[in-house]
Parts: C-alpha cells; sequence; structure tokens
C-alpha cells in the first residue's frame, strides 16, 4: 500500500491537520505539531491530543500515515555546545509531542557543522543526538531527511546518511526520507527512468531501501 498527501496546515491547532489533509482526497499527510521557526511552543493541551486522534481515526490515518517535520532551527550536529544542547532539548520535545499524539514518525535535518568542526565529527554529533532523544522518548523513529548539501550542511551523501545510521543504537528507530529536490540538487541524476533507477540502486547499495520511511516528491525550482 502506497501512501500519498501533502504537508497541511495545522493552523488553529494540530487537530485540524486530519480534516485538511482528508479534504485534498490524501491518504498520508505532513505536518508542523508547532512553529517550526520557534525554539519554543505551548505544550499540547489535553483537548488537542484528544481531538487530534479522534479525527484521525475518523479521517483513517494511522501513525504510519502521518510524517511530521521538527523545526528547522534545531542543528543535531552543531559544534557549539551551547547550541547543541539547545536542539538536543527542542529535538526531544519534538519527539514528546509525537509520541502525546500517538505519532511514531518524526522528519528532520540532521545538522550542520559550520566548518568548526570535521564531517565525522558532526556527523557523530547528530547520531548521539537521536541516541540521546531516543532514551529519553519511546517508539518515535528519527527519520533523517537528505539534503540539498548547501553550505555546511550534511547529509546530502548518501554515505553521509549510512554513516549516521551506523552509528544509531537503535537500528528498528531510525530511516531515511528521500525528498527529490535536495537529492537534484547534491548531484544525483534523477532527469530520466534510467537515470532514477540507477540513482536508488545506489541508494540501495548504500543505504538500503529497507531503512525508506518515506519520500518528499517534488519538482520544485529551489532548494
Amino acid at each position: 500500500m502506497k501512501y500519498i498527501g501533502a504537508h497541511v496546515s495545522a493552523a488553529g491547532g494540530v487537530d485540524q491537520a486530519p480534516k485538511r489533509a482528508y479534504q485534498i482526497g490524501a491518504n498520508a499527510f505532513a505536518l508542523f505539531t508547532k512553529n517550526q521557526r520557534q525554539w519554543v511552543a505551548k505544550p499540547l493541551t489535553k483537548k488537542i491530543i484528544s481531538d487530534f486522534k479522534a479525527n484521525c481515526k475518523r479521517f483513517g490515518f494511522s501513525s504510519e500515515q502521518i510524517l511530521p517535520h521538527d523545526s528547522y532551527l534545531i542543528n543535531l550536529g552543531a559544534p557549539e555546545t551551547e547550541k547543541l544542547e539547545k536542539s538536543r532539548a527542542a529535538f526531544i520535545d519534538e519527539m514528546e509531542r509525537c509520541h502525546q499524539l500517538g505519532l511514531t514518525l518524526l522528519n528532520f535535518h540532521p545538522g550542520s557543522h559550520l566548518k568548526k568542526i570535521s564531517e565525522d565529527e558532526c556527523i557523530s554529533l547528530i547520531a548521539e543526538s537521536i541516541n540521546f532523544a531516543h532514551q529519553a522518548v519511546p517508539d518515535v523513529v528519527a527519520v533523517i531527511e537528505n539534503t540539498a548539501g548547501q553550505g555546511t550542511n550534511l547529509g546530502w551523501k548518501f554515505e553521509q546518511l549510512a554513516q549516521i545510521i551506523e552509528q544509531v543504537e537503535d537500528k528498528s528507530r531510525v530511516g531515511i526520507c528521500i525528498d527529490t529536490c535536495h537529492t537534484f540538487a547534491a548531484g544525483y541524476d534523477l532527469s530520466s527512468k534510467e537515470a532514477c533507477e540507477h540513482t536508488f540502486a545506489e541508494f540501495e547499495r548504500i543505504v538500503g531501501s529497507s531503512n525508506l520511511r518515506g519520500m518528499h516528491i517534488n519538482d520544485a525550482k529551489s532548494n
């Protein structure tokens, strides 16, 4: 069974998201469980949590059909101690919000070294951050989204994604979300059927399709 949907607004409360996904004919959806450009958000109320779960049941969405995304501010590979601790706390909060809502996936951008530490050191910090989050919150799977490779962002090479997974202790709770725009911008050819087959064969060889938990399929002209 393939699930196809879109990112839907959570304006007015996350409980509105399942309804909006249903209205566009989706059988899957993505959402932010808080403002993606702020560090802190109000805790989810019991009513919002209850209404979200009720609407998911009403409109036929299970947890595997929902892929929430975390805040854009989080950098799980941050070289500065203060920023790293802040990012880890925010990521754990995002995971906790997912757990409260009965969601089992959390999509996120891995992190950036900011030219202050090596790529390998940053990758180790990212994996360590995931391990800490797993210890703090049960059940939720950390779904790493590949990046376009802009600036000092890591996770654009399939090898980098594999490195992160290798260092995560509970491999049943880590996976990958492939963004096609990011993949193409990072230098992987998706311009033809043959090219796509080659690129995804590379993904299978390096990362493994068993780790694929979702895809962002788009034709955006920018990253």
